[in-house]
């Protein structure tokens, strides 16, 4: 016997930035919002593998740029270098934060979130992996 199918407005898929402001917009129109996300941290590319860490490198670069061309301001910094370690743990734990944060907003009991990969069975519907459908 095959279960009778959950019913949404709005069916997201991903629950990265674009994902998570798309539910956001729905759910403060009072609509009925499933986000599905597979992935094995919440957060999408933006915040694991994107925006967030090279934001990070690329801000530790230019620190270190000023750093040595602080005569310029009137700095004599002279053993400005990188600890490359430092660095990527840095930006692990701000990778770390940003995910956390948002799988906190997602938590909500705005949203009902499906950890699962989905793929489209129709023009209104999504099957999970485990057999569950979506219609939205």
């Amino acid at each position: 016997m095959t279960k009778a199918p959950q019913i949404f407005d709005f069916i997201v898929i991903g629950g990265g930035s674009a994902g998570f402001a798309g539910a956001r917009t729905a759910v403060a129109q009072g609509k009925r919002v499933a986000i599905v996300d597979g992935s094995e941290t919440l957060g999408g590319l933006c915040i694991l593998r994107g925006c967030m860490p090279s934001k990070t490198l690329i801000y530790a670069a230019e620190v270190l740029h000023h750093a040595k061309h602080g005569k310029t301001f009137g700095l004599d910094i002279p053993t400005a270098k990188i600890d490359i370690q430092a660095l990527h743990k840095r930006k692990k734990a701000i990778i770390e934060d940003f995910a956390s944060y948002r799988q906190e907003q997602l938590g909500s009991k705005d949203f009902t979130v499906f950890r699962s990969n989905a793929h489209f069975t129709g023009p209104n519907t999504v099957e999970l992996d485990d057999g569950t459908e979506l219609k939205g």
